[in-house]
C-alpha cells in the first residue's frame, strides 16, 4: 500500500495521489522532518519503503533492494545516488552533497555514501525506536546517525535520480548548506558531545596557556606582572576549557543512556 503525506502542499499534491490510489494522510505543519513523522507515526508495515515525493528517483530496483533487506535481516537500506554516473543533480547539489556525506562519515562514522538520500528502506523495529525529532530535511542524516550509533545492520544499494519534471527543487545550495552546517554543530552536541567540546577546550586551553606563559615569564624576569587583564583572561580561559571537558564527558554520558534506552524499545519491537 502506498501512502502519501499531505504537507499542506497547494499543487492539488492530496487530489493527484488519492486519484491514483494512495491513502493520503495530512500534515498541517510544513518540513519534511515533520511529514515524515507523521508517516512513521500513523503506518503500521513490517518493512517501509520512504521516498521523496517528487518523481526523481529509480525505483526500478527496489524490488531486489527489498528481497535483499529481508535475506540479509537489515534494518537500514540507503539508495545511494552517488553509486550512478546517471544521476542527474546540480553541479552545487551534487558536489555539496558528496562534501557534507563525506564529512559527515568521518565525524559520525555512518557506513552509507549517501547520508542525504531521501530513498530508504526501514525495518519495523528500527522505526518504533526512532526518535525523529528533525523538522526538515536533515531527519536523513538522522537516519543514517540512529542506526550507526544502535549499531543496527545497514548498508547501500544502487540508484539514480532524475531531471525534474514539471516543478523545480526548493534547495538552495548556499542557504541549505548553512541549514546543514548547523545542523551538524547541533548534531555533534546532541550525539557527539567529546567530538565537540573536546577540541574546542583543548583549542581554548593551548591559547590560554600560552598567553599564561609569557606573563609568568615577566614575572619571573621582572617580579612584576604589568598584564593584569591578560593574566584574568589566561585565568578564565585554562578554568573555562576545563568546564568545557567535563560537560563534553557529561553530555557523552546523557547521550550513552539515551541510546541504552532506546535499544531496550528496539528489542521490544522485535
Amino acid at each position: 500500500m502506498v501512502f502519501v503525506c499531505d504537507n499542506n502542499s497547494s499543487d492539488g499534491t492530496a487530489r493527484e495521489a488519492q486519484r491514483a490510489g494512495a491513502v493520503v494522510l495530512h500534515e498541517p505543519v510544513q518540513g519534511k522532518g515533520h511529514a515524515v513523522r507523521r508517516l512513521l507515526r500513523d503506518v503500521e508495515a513490517d518493512i517501509y519503503v520512504m521516498v521523496d515525493g517528487d518523481n526523481t528517483y529509480d525505483l526500478s530496483g527496489i524490488a531486489t533492494a527489498i528481497d535483499r533487506f529481508r535475506r540479509q535481516g537489515f534494518d537500514l537500506l540507503t539508495g545511494n545516488r552517488l553509486a550512478s554516473s546517471a544521476s542527474h543533480m546540480r553541479r552545487g547539489h551534487g558536489t555539496g552533497n558528496r562534501i557534507f556525506s563525506s564529512l559527515l562519515k568521518a565525524i559520525t562514522g555512518v557506513g552509507t555514501a549517501d547520508v542525504l538520500s531521501g530513498l530508504r528502506i526501514l525495518s519495523r523495529r528500527l522505526v518504533r525506536s526512532f526518535p525523529a525529532v528533525s523538522s526538515e530535511f536533515e531527519i536523513e542524516t538522522e537516519l543514517s546517525i540512529f542506526a550507526s550509533r544502535m549499531r543496527l545492520p545497514a548498508a547501500d544499494f544502487p540508484t539514480h535520480v532524475r531531471r525534474r519534471v514539471g516543478s523545480e527543487s526548493k534547495l538552495n545550495t548556499l542557504r541549505d548548506g548553512f541549514k546543514i552546517s548547523a545542523f551538524i554543530l547541533r548534531l555533534l552536541h546532541r550525539e557527539f558531545p567529546l567530538r565537540l567540546y573536546g577540541p574546542l577546550g583543548l583549542l581554548i586551553l593551548i591559547v590560554s596557556l600560552f598567553l599564561f606563559a609569557g606573563i609568568y615569564a615577566d614575572y619571573l624576569a621582572t617580579g612584576l606582572v604589568p598584564r593584569m587583564p591578560t593574566l584574568v583572561f589566561s585565568l578564565f580561559g585554562i578554568a573555562g576549557s576545563m568546564a568545557l571537558f567535563g560537560l563534553g564527558l557529561i553530555l557523552k554520558e546523557i547521550s550513552n543512556l539515551k541510546y541504552e534506552n532506546r535499544y531496550f524499545s528496539y528489542l521490544a519491537n522485535r
